[in-house]
Parts: structure tokens; sequence; C-alpha cells
């Protein structure tokens, strides 16, 4: 199993936010956290990646025991975080942006090396030398997932990736998704969009209001009207 979570419960100061949330990810596969606007999922990727640590729980990393250590000592072990606010270096080129990353790997060898991200992303080697403030919202977000490519991730957990972006952008983002998986990247997703998640994941798990209210297959989803009705408004 490449990542399991166990029970965690988070608090935003008094703010009792997840209450024993438990998710497992196995190696290769695409899962997708799905929920209302507010539900707890932004706050479940936070606590995985140990921005917002949990109180209670455990979450495990390839076998080892994570919980409470520092963002950089867990991406250091392999996990990458798209955030839903991308958080690119403005002032900083495209290739600047992905050199930052590419240091944050520990200068070991990896498969996502700068001629197969710019392969990957031919537009970001068309920008290459454009300060990643002036990117589109698309653009930004191709960059911000290249950024955390180069470092080589086993996991990369994907904050409401498509969030504000254009149709065709979300279309095209959905293929980079579905080939990230051919190439083994394992992907935990969380996102409102229940028909693009749906289409480019392998199992689902939906929370509200910090709980985790269902968990099975895509397929297994699709069918259930009342579930997605329920909590997913759809």
């Amino acid at each position: 199993m490449q990542l399991e979570v166990r029970n965690i419960n988070t608090f935003y100061g008094l703010s009792h936010i997840l209450f024993d949330v438990s998710l497992d990810v196995d190696q290769g596969e695409v899962v997708v956290l799905l929920g209302r606007n507010g539900a707890g999922k932004t706050t479940t990727m936070r606590s995985i990646m140990g921005l917002t640590p949990p109180k209670s729980g455990r979450v495990i990393f390839k076998g080892k025991d994570v919980t409470g250590l520092a963002p950089f000592r867990v991406a250091r072990l392999g996990m990458g975080f798209v955030p839903e606010d991308r958080r690119i270096f403005p002032d900083l080129t495209v290739h600047a942006n992905l050199e930052v990353g590419h240091k944050g790997s520990g200068g070991k060898t990896n498969k996502w090396n700068y001629d197969r991200i710019y392969g990957f992303f031919p537009r970001l080697d068309e920008l290459s030398n454009r300060r990643g403030g002036t990117l589109s919202g698309g653009e930004q977000q191709m960059l911000t997932i290249a950024r955390t490519l180069i470092g080589d991730p086993d996991l990369i957990l994907l904050d409401e990736p498509s969030e504000g972006l254009a149709p065709i952008v979300v279309k095209m983002l959905g293929g980079f998704i579905d080939t990230m998986k051919r190439e083994g990247v394992t992907i935990l997703l969380s996102e409102q969009n229940v028909k693009f998640a749906l289409k480019h994941s392998d199992r689902a798990y939906i929370v509200d209001n910090g709980h985790i209210k269902y968990q099975g297959s895509v397929a297994e989803l699709e069918k259930d009207e009342d579930i997605k009705k329920r909590y997913l408004a759809v």
C-alpha cells in the first residue's frame, strides 16, 4: 500500500475539522476525494502532507509513519503536493520554477528530467523564459504539476486541479493525469468536478462535514444516484 491514512482528527485552532478520516491509496492508483466546498478535502490533503498535522491518527507512506513530520521531510520521502492555489514563484521564469523543484529532489537522478518534462508539457518549453506570474491559469497549473514531477515523486496529492480552468484546459489536464498513471505515478486527487474526477479515477471517497461517508470503485459510485444526490448534489 502506497498511502494509508488511519483515523486522523485535524483541528484549526479549537475547530474540529476532520473526524476519524481513513483512506488508502495503492501503488499506481488514481483515487479521488470528492465532496462539496468546505467538506474537508483540502484539510485532508494538508494533513497527509504535514502542513496541518492531525492531532491524532496516523499517516503511513510507503510503510513509514510520517505523522507529524515536517512537509519538506515528507517530500523527500517521495510525496509531492500540488496545492489548489498553485503557489508558483511569479517573479521566476518557468525554467527557474522547475529548478526549484529539481533541487528539492536531493540531487538524485530521476526519470522526470527537463527534457522529459518539456516533452510532457510542450507549452512550458515554449514559455521557459517567461515569468511565472505572466502565465494563464492553465499554464500555471501545468507548471505546478511539472515542478512537482521533476522532484520524481512516488505519490502526488492533486488538490482541486480543475478549479477555475476553461473546459478545454480541464480536458487537457485529464490527459495529463491519465498519462501520469500510465507512467506509474500514484495520485490522490481532490475534486469538486465530479464528472471530470470520475472519468480519470479508479476509486472514490466522499467526505462530508469532515467524515468519510462513502468509499468504493468509480463504477459503483456511478450507479449510486442516491449517494451522489445526497453528498455531491448531482
